[in-house]
């Protein structure tokens, strides 16, 4: 099965993920420093929800051409 590299982001404690996709699954596959946890710095969560989160999705919609609920490039 091939996987596609999507990016990689950095929340702002640092801790970063790369992302991959694998078109015939549709699954992502995310690569943490840390991965998430309840000992996650508030900060981070808020990163993660309103900004890398979304990120992510937007690279999803690109790579396959397809619309994802809630995203718009």
């Amino acid at each position: 099965m091939s996987r596609r590299y999507l990016g990689s982001w950095t929340l702002p404690s640092g801790n970063s993920c790369d992302v991959y996709f694998e078109p015939k699954s549709g699954r992502l596959t995310c690569g943490w420093d840390h991965p998430p946890s309840p000992a996650w710095p508030a900060e981070d969560v808020q990163h993660w929800r309103t900004v890398t989160f979304p990120a992510i999705l937007r690279a999803v919609v690109t790579e396959t051409g397809s619309r994802v609920l809630g995203v718009a490039l």
